[in-house]
């Protein structure tokens, strides 16, 4: 798993719910650039991806994000919230990097 500290490895800059997600897509996808899942018969795809692309429609860039993560069988007949059961993709620590503003 790729521990976090809540209260020192997210930068302080990052403050609404649609940075912390650009955050963690970003974070995954660098510290996992080779892992994939099989996601049907014969189809496998990049766990984690992360990218800025530009729209020409609306003359806008945007962060596309695209997570493929693991669910425990068990959250079919446990308690607990939904995320609880997402499964680690590598425990690879999160560079220094990511962690300043």
């Amino acid at each position: 798993m790729t521990a976090i500290n809540l209260s020192t490895d997210i930068p302080s800059q990052i403050n609404t719910v649609e940075k912390l997600a650009a955050w963690c897509s970003q974070v995954l996808a660098s510290l996992n650039p080779s892992a994939t899942a099989i996601e049907g018969v014969g189809y496998t795809e990049r766990v984690a991806q992360s990218g800025v692309f530009y729209v020409a429609a609306d003359n806008k860039y945007r962060r596309l994000i695209r997570l493929s993560l693991e669910v425990s069988p068990d959250f079919e007949s446990g308690g607990q919230k939904p995320w609880q059961y997402t499964q680690e993709i590598s425990n690879t620590a999160i560079p220094a990097a990511f962690k300043s503003n």
